[in-house]
């Protein structure tokens, strides 16, 4: 039999190692229960406005080499808008609009404590915490503690943890700092603020499906991949002889490309996994002017992080459309009161008095599965191979970059196993 790969899941990390697999000549058959590939990073058609929408946005940053190199082998890097260099906005209702925004001419650890410094309501003390938590983040120490035991440690004062750090951790990682983990936002801090090319944002300038999941999905049939989508996979299992068969299909190995708790289903395990929700409120508003930057931070508001959509997307549609994501959102609130307040807060970012025309949101209510110490096991089979998204401490985050890496590392798990 010749060597072949079943890749069960057609999302970021399924065709990740879809793609690096085929390039290695290796046959490969991916599955996908959905009717297109993309996993979390699909988008849909809102059928009052026509317009093609992500279910929320997803935000790049400079330190997603993985991320970066795939897109440039797929011909997909132009398709990601970058900042030159750091400026993050935000907002609250006594000081307004400020940035964190480092001086790119200057070496950028000392641009970056200037910068703390130098936010509305900061001075010395702000950026002498940061240089605190510095020396804590090359320390391996804290693989049991959470981020609020961390800033404690590290005597970070309140308006410092208000203003930059608590939104970083929800952004990021999906999880109040009461729970999060020290160990991975450590990490975090560590590859985003390593350089002034590391720490910058960046967005994609199209939906998802046409930016990053068709590029994807291009370059892996050209590379051969069958992507069989709309079918569930119901039987994984290894059998003698080497082989693991997929529905009674003989494979050489199987790469599991899902959400933990997905995969525990299919192999019949009362496996539990943590998880998350994220919101996404999206507004449609006409004759609108747009948010002033393409995101902003909401420092004391309801909406977490504010997206101007058709400013990212470098298009003039005939209505605007933003975007607010709410992380870990745990909120029972109706729907009527939640755009109420989104949008008073949009109202009042942007100094106007506005009424969205048409609103949409979308609750991802697994968005994410967070970071915990003791992941439950999932297979034991060396040819059934877990690149499940369950981060474990110290590990990054459920984002696009660990999706990406987590596919790279089944294909060279398989590679050597095919050898």
């Amino acid at each position: 039999m010749s060597r072949s790969v079943a890749v069960i899941g057609g999302g970021l990390c399924g065709l990740t190692a879809a793609i690096r697999l085929a390039e290695a000549g290796i046959k490969v058959e991916l599955f996908e229960a959905a009717a297109k590939a993309g996993g979390r990073t699909r988008s849909f058609i809102d059928k009052t406005t026509g317009e093609l929408c992500d279910n929320g946005p997803h935000l790049l940053i400079g330190a997603y080499a993985a991320t970066q190199q795939l897109l440039s082998d797929c011909s997909a890097a132009d398709n990601v808008t970058w900042q030159p260099s750091l400026k993050l906005s935000l907002w609250d209702e006594q000081r307004k609009l400020f940035n964190l925004q480092p001086a790119p001419y200057m070496p950028f650890s000392m641009a970056l404590l200037i910068a703390v410094k130098a936010l509305p309501g900061h001075d010395w003390r702000s950026a002498a915490a940061m240089l605190r938590l510095a020396r804590l983040l090359d320390q391996s120490n804290h693989q049991q503690s959470t981020v609020a035991e961390l800033f404690r440690l590290a005597a970070i004062p309140e308006n410092l943890r208000r203003d930059m750090l608590e939104p970083i951790c929800l952004g990021v990682m999906n999880e109040d700092i009461s729970t999060a983990s020290a160990a991975t936002f450590k990490r975090v801090l560590k590859e985003s603020f390593a350089s002034k090319a590391s720490a910058r944002l960046g967005w994609f300038n199209a939906p998802l499906d046409k930016a990053l999941i068709a590029p994807l999905v291009e370059k892996a049939e050209q590379l051969g991949v069958s992507i069989r989508t709309g079918y569930r996979v119901r039987s994984v299992k290894e059998q003698a002889g080497g082989l693991v068969e997929v529905d009674g299909k003989p494979f050489t190995t199987a790469v599991l490309a899902l959400p933990a708790y997905a995969a525990a289903t299919l192999l019949g395990l009362e496996k539990r996994f943590e998880t998350r929700c994220i919101t996404n409120i999206h507004l449609w508003y006409k004759g609108h002017c747009g948010l002033p930057e393409p995101l902003i931070g909401g420092i004391g508001t309801s909406g977490e992080w504010f997206f101007d959509v058709s400013q990212t997307f470098e298009e003039s549609p005939p209505l605007r459309h933003l975007c607010v994501v709410i992380s870990a959102d745990e909120s029972r609130i109706s729907d009527e009161v939640l755009v109420a307040q989104i949008s008073h807060e949009i109202n009042l970012i942007c100094d106007v008095e506005s009424v969205p025309v048409h609103h949409r949101i979308i609750r991802e209510k697994r968005a994410t599965v967070l970071v915990r110490e003791s992941q439950p096991m999932l297979t034991a089979s060396s040819r059934i191979l877990d690149a499940t998204e369950s981060p474990a401490p110290g590990q990054l985050p459920a984002t696009i970059e660990f999706a990406v890496l987590r596919g790279e590392k089944a294909a060279s798990q398989a590679r050597k196993l095919l050898q």
